[in-house]
C-alpha cells in the first residue's frame, strides 16, 4: 500500500477495497467474511463511509467512551440488522472507577462493581442509539 499511486482515492479507501475483497473470499453462509477491519469511532463520517465500502467486513470500533465517541458516532458501524461491529471501550470500562459517575457511586476497592455498571451502561447506550442487537 505504501507505494500505491492513487488518483482522487484516499489510501484508506484503497485499503478498504482490498479488505472487502478478502472478506468476500472468506464469506460463508452469513453476511460476513473472516477478515475484519479496525475503524476508529472518533471520525463518524469516515466510519459510515467505510461501512458502505466494506459491507461484508466485520468492524472492530475503538474510540467509544474515554476517547470521545458516543453511541451516535458508532451507529454507522452496524448493518441494518444490527450486526457487523464490535464496539470497544477499554479505558472507559476498565478504569470506570476513576471518573464520575462511577467514582461517586463506588469506593476504589469496589472497582469491579464500577466495571460491571459501566459495561451495563454502555450496552444500554448502544441499544438506545444504534441498531445493535435489533434484528429485523
Amino acid at each position: 500500500f505504501q507505494d500505491r499511486k492513487t488518483a482522487g482515492t484516499s489510501l484508506y479507501e484503497c485499503v478498504a477495497a482490498a479488505v472487502e475483497e478478502l472478506a468476500l473470499k472468506t464469506k460463508g453462509a452469513g453476511n460476513y467474511g473472516s477478515i475484519g477491519a479496525v475503524v476508529g469511532a472518533t471520525y463518524p463520517e469516515e466510519l459510515n463511509q467505510l461501512r458502505a465500502l466494506m459491507p461484508h467486513t466485520p468492524l472492530l470500533v475503538p474510540g467509544y467512551g474515554s476517547q470521545g465517541a458516543g453511541a451516535g458516532d458508532v451507529a454507522g458501524a452496524f448493518d441494518k440488522q444490527g450486526l457487523g461491529a464490535i464496539i470497544n471501550s477499554s479505558r472507559g470500562i476498565n478504569f470506570a472507577i476513576r471518573k464520575a459517575p462511577y467514582s461517586e457511586k463506588f469506593a476504589p476497592q469496589e472497582w469491579e462493581q464500577a466495571v460491571e455498571v459501566a459495561t451495563i451502561d454502555m450496552i444500554a447506550d448502544l441499544a438506545n442509539h444504534t441498531p445493535a442487537g435489533k434484528l429485523q
